[in-house]
Formats: structure tokens, sequence, C-alpha cells
């Protein structure tokens, strides 16, 4: 029987703004946890800024730690190295000043370094190191010329900068900008593959062949592609070495895996990366990493030659909160101090979620994954139209792949584009369904998989106009959705499989095309008896698997109609029985997140209203005054707590009952269902 709390009866509620932070004893590395990065990358003119002011702002923004440039193409402490250029505006030592300052205030630093580029006086006593580009030139740009990662000065200099750097500075991390092989300047211009010698020898000796041209798209150029990636990881794995040597306990970060503590990524584009782009990244990167963190910079500008105008500030607290609650670090990335910040509107914004994390400490860094259904991500549109058919509805799902151990965790698992999976995977997911798993595939049945019996395919249609697939009554009554009661038909394109299935149950029929003008002649006169939707029970243990028999996601992706969606969350919570612990009823732009406390204590649903977004605007959300979270506890819960209004709910809630919560939220609410 459901238990609903209702928030203007007689329930006491409590203020948990002043519940104390939790320290939680580990031996894991500090950057393991998720922090809170402020980048305020300095320009050589920001050596003249009010360090009192710098300080306070870094406090009060909520950051604990920051990304300070330390070295490389400036030098913001006096280096005694020949070639490394210090910064003229500089006055005493603004890197040691600083890091004593952030380290009185238990703040930590990771000094930034770029070696892709070096200034000009020193490039022209040292040719060598240089990037050579295909017409043979080197490229120069605002007095800053380009090296190459096989030159003496990304493989031997550059470590006697960072030597002279962590012999100085307690340093808590290093960070590495512009690595790997540049090919454009910052005006985008394309200058193709160095030709420096060291790139000639060093490609020659590796594969045998002289470098190819830039665009081309032979086995030589594919080659280089893998000597590039050999050459990137070989100098990360040196870098590693020699840091660590150094300092056992400093975080390395920079944009790849190798030799690297914490993985750099950029959300850095205003436009066209999609709602659930952040969300996406995360996920992926948190699933993938190992035992490493991310650290996504939301980067503040629009793009590179306007750095000095924001993005929407709702687009900027979109993108911190989605990595905030999938475990991720917070990271805001902007020109200069925020000090000298000239389009300012999103700083607020930003600080509003830094300072929300940091009061909540105790919540939210250290919980992991708790969504019932996982994501294969494959399919390019199909995924993207998956994933967004499962955000807009609520259905809390995290990505996976196709691995036992990964696969178990779930109850029921989500394959777009299933036709190309090959027999290992086809295995893995057979043997998910027989032990008691749940499999929607998407786009066609992989060959050899048997949860859905025998299962040939006829003959593939391509049809760009005209299909259809019917929603029969008897479809209705299986897959559940109200929404499917005014829908006897949803619209087809592109591939369609026919298949003869001896025990798969049958749902949904094709359409095939028909007349469609003039209007006097638009009808169809043919339902077809080729189902769109397979399912079969499989195994002992209550596996089953279904199949849509077209790229439904792509679909969904293409106009976002909600009887694309209807079928696939019919297919999800009724066909293969769901059973969501999480449920909210609310507008469908509210995106939730569901983890679990890695000790047990608690689980936690966030929110974040999208209401705000239209088209490529982003403006402040549309505030959901009545909506209702339903949780499903896996402990008898003691408390409910909504953490951005600071309200505690007791509760003596018995495990396995659902539990109704009625809120409103502006733009984001955490709600913690803490166990006894």
């Amino acid at each position: 029987m459901t238990v609903v709390l209702r928030l203007m009866l007689a329930w006491v509620f409590l203020s948990v703004a002043a519940q104390p932070v939790v320290a939680v004893e580990t031996d894991a590395p500090w950057w393991l946890s998720p922090h809170r990065l402020l980048q305020t990358n300095l320009r050589e003119i920001d050596a003249t800024m009010d360090l009192d002011r710098y300080m306070t702002e870094v406090q009060e923004f909520g950051a604990d730690v920051v990304l300070f440039n330390v070295g490389g193409i400036v030098a913001n402490y006096p280096t005694e190295l020949e070639f490394h250029y210090r910064n003229p505006n500089m006055q005493g030592d603004l890197v040691g000043t600083v890091l004593r300052r952030l380290h009185e205030h238990d703040l930590r630093m990771i000094g930034r370094f770029d070696f892709s580029k070096i200034n000009e006086q020193f490039a022209a006593r040292h040719p060598e190191w240089l990037y050579v580009s295909e017409t043979g030139e080197n490229v120069n740009y605002n007095g800053q010329v380009h090296t190459c990662v096989s030159g003496g000065y990304q493989q031997e200099y550059m470590l006697k900068i960072l030597g002279e750097a962590l012999d100085r500075y307690p340093l808590d991390g290093v960070f590495f900008n512009m690595i790997g092989y540049q090919r454009r300047d910052y005006s985008g211009n394309e200058h193709g593959i160095c030709q420096c010698n060291a790139c000639k020898r060093l490609f020659k000796d590796y594969s045998g062949l002289d470098l190819p041209a830039t665009q081309s798209n032979s086995d030589t150029y594919r080659k280089y592609a893998e000597f590039t990636n050999m050459m990137r990881d070989r100098q990360f794995t040196r870098v590693n070495e020699f840091l660590k040597g150094k300092r056992p306990d400093l975080c390395i970060c920079t944009y790849t895996s190798t030799g690297v503590d914490v993985i750099r990524k950029e959300s850095n584009r205003a436009l066209g990366q999609g709602t659930y782009h952040d969300t996406d990244k995360a996920k992926w990167t948190m699933l993938t990493c190992g035992q490493r963190q991310l650290a996504n910079a939301a980067v503040h500008f629009i793009r590179i030659p306007h750095r000095h105008a924001a993005v929407a500030p709702s687009l900027t607290g979109r993108r911190l909160w989605q990595q905030m609650v999938n475990g991720a670090w917070l990271d805001f990335y902007c020109i200069g101090p925020l000090q000298r910040q000239e389009d300012r509107m999103g700083l607020d914004v930003a600080a509003g979620i830094y300072q929300f994390h940091r009061a909540n400490e105790r919540w939210l860094t250290a919980t992991a994954p708790a969504g019932q259904v996982g994501l294969v991500r494959r399919g390019d549109d199909e995924y993207e139209g998956l994933l967004s058919v499962l955000s807009e509805n609520q259905i809390a799902f995290e990505l996976t792949r196709i691995e036992p151990q990964q696969l178990k965790r779930f109850s029921i698992v989500v394959v777009p584009d299933a036709g190309g999976l090959n027999s290992e995977d086809v295995a893995a997911l057979d043997h998910y369904v027989r032990t008691g798993g749940r499999v929607l595939l998407t786009g066609q049945v992989p060959e050899g998989f048997r949860s859905l019996g025998k299962v040939d395919l006829v003959e593939t249609h391509n049809w760009d106009q005209g299909a259809y697939v019917r929603i029969r009554p008897e479809d209705r009554a299986v897959l559940d959705p109200p929404i499917l009661e005014k829908l006897d038909l949803v619209f087809l394109r592109g591939d369609f499989h026919v298949c003869q299935a001896a025990k798969a149950t049958k749902l949904l029929r094709l359409i095939p095309p028909d007349m469609f003008g003039p209007p006097e002649k638009c009808y169809y006169r043919h339902v077809s008896d080729h189902p769109a939707l397979l399912y079969h029970r499989h195994g002992g243990r209550g596996g089953a698997a279904a199949c849509f028999c077209f790229h439904i996601g792509k679909h969904y992706q293409m106009q976002a109609h909600q009887g694309h969606a209807a079928l696939v969350v019919g297919a999800i919570d009724a066909l293969l029985d769901g059973k969501r612990r999480v449920k909210l009823n609310g507008p469908a732009l509210v995106e939730i997140n569901h983890r679990a406390d890695t000790a047990g204590a608690f689980e936690w649903v966030s929110l974040w209203n999208h209401t705000g977004q239209r088209g490529n605007a982003l403006h402040d959300p549309v505030p959901s005054r009545e909506m209702e979270l339903t949780f499903t506890p896996e402990q008898p819960v003691k408390s409910v707590r909504l953490l951005k209004t600071g309200v505690v709910y007791p509760s003596t809630q018995r495990t396995d009952k659902p539990l109704t919560i009625p809120l409103g939220i502006e733009d984001y609410e955490i709600v913690v269902f803490e166990y006894e």
C-alpha cells in the first residue's frame, strides 16, 4: 500500500543546513572522490590581479581545487631555465605565493602546463623542436610557435621544466593542455601532418613507410593514426614515471587515459550538443575509465574566437549538474580570474551548484550508479533516440557494456542497433536472459541469438515514404501506456526486417507503403502479418527478450513522436515487467538520476528541470510545483531529505513498500532516502 507524505499535513520538518559533513576514512587517492575544480585560465596580464580578491573569490565560489597556470608557454614563477619564457608582467613569484595561500586554506592546486608551443625567440634557436607543415613552414601564432610531440622540446625539455616546478613547489597535481599532434592553429586553419625530421624518422622506424598526406584514406594514413596514438601514450607513460617518481601522490590530468589519474574533457560548444550530452559523457567515461576520475570542463565562453562572451547560464548549470549527479568532478573553466570577467551572467549559477555540492558532500562524494535499466552505447542516432526516450520518461538508467559482470547489475538491458552484435556479445546476452535478465533489442535480431527462439530473417526493406506500424487492440492490451489508446499507428522510415519466428509472440504489424496522394487517394489498402515487435520468455528464472524489428530509437530522434516513445516504455514496463523502483509523475523535461551510497546508508534521486530550453535558447526553467516522486526502498527508511530546500521528512517506511513524495522544484533538487 502506498505511503504518501503530505507536505502540508502534520509532518515535522527539520533543516539539514546545519548537518555536519561526515569525513570518510579511506586509503584511496584524494582525486578519486568528486572535487570542485575552478580553472581561471590566466593570461600574461593577469599576473597583476588582486591576489586577496582572488583568494576570496575561490573560496566563495565553493571550489576546493584550482587549476593554475604554472609553465610551458609562459612561466608564472621565476624560472631559471634558459628556454622557459618568464611572464614579463610578473612581480615576484606568482605560483609560489598563490600556492602557499591556497594550502593555508586547505585548497589544492593543479599546475597547468602547455608544451604545444614555445616563444618565437626560443623557437628560432631550436628549429628541430618545431612542427613543420606540409608546405614546409613553421606555425607562428601571436609569437608562439607550434612544437612537435616527436621533437626534443616535448620529449626532453618539458621534463626539465616539470622537474624545476616540482622541485620548487608542492603542487597537488599537474595538467597538460593541447596534447598530441596538433595540426590546426587557433583560427582553425589546417596545416597538415607534421613533416619534421623527427616525425619522418620515427614513423619510418615504426612502420617502414614514408609519412602520408593529411587527406589520404590509405592504409599508410591509418598506420600514421596508430603511430600518433602510440607516441602520445608512450609520452604520458614516461611523464607518469617521471612525475610519480618524484611525487607518488601527485594527480596527473589531461585529455587522454594512458598515464593519467583524472581524465579531462570539455563541453565547449554553445549549440548543437544536445540536452543529454553531458549525462551521456559522464556516464560513459565513469563506466570506462577504471580507477580514474572525470573532470569535464563546463566552458564559460561560446567559442575560442569569442572567449570573453559566455554561454547561457542555464547551459553552464546543466553541464555542471549532469557531471555532479553521475559522480564526476565539477569543473568550470573561464579565461582570466573571476574578478576580470566581463560577462558575469553565469557565474552565480555555477557558484550556486559548487556551493550546493560543498554543503552536501556527505551525500554526494561516495555514491555509485543505481539505475535499474542498462543502456548499451551503440548505434549513433538509434542510441541517441533511446537515451532521450529513457530520460524524458524518467526511467532511471545507466550505461553498460555487454559484459557478464556488468549486465547482472540490471533488471533490464536495452541494446540499440542489435543486428551487428558479434558472437561473444550475443552469447553474453543469451546467458544474461537465461539467468533471469530481460533484454530489449532494436533494429534486428542478431545472428545466433537464442533468447527469442528460432528467428529467421526473410528480407529487409528500406522505405522512405508511406509505411507505418499498426498498433492493434491486442497490442495495446499488452503494452499498456495510456497514450496508445489514441494511436492506431506510428510512421515508419528506413529499414524494416521481415522475420519468421517459431516461438516468439508477435506484436504490432507492418503496414507497407501505399498511396499518399492526392488527398482523395491517401489511404492504405493492406496491413501485413509481419510483426514489428517480437517477445519471448526464456529460461526458468523469469528471463525474457524482446526486439523491435526496426530502428525505433532513430525514429524518436527524427521526430520525437510520442507514439514511438510509448512503444519503448510499454516494452520496458509492461512487456518486460520493468518494476521500476523510481517513478516520477511530472513534466517530461525533468531529468532524473538514481544513485546509492557505497556503504548502503542511503539512496538518492536527483531532478533537473530542462523546461527553460527552446531550441538553441536556454532560459530559466519554468517551476514545476505539483510532482510526485515514488520510490521503492530496499531497507526501512528513516528519513527523506530534500537537499536544496533543506527539508527533512521523518519516516517509518517498511522495506519494499512504495513511498510517494509530493514535491516541487524550480531548477534542481536531490531527494535522499536515508536508511535506518
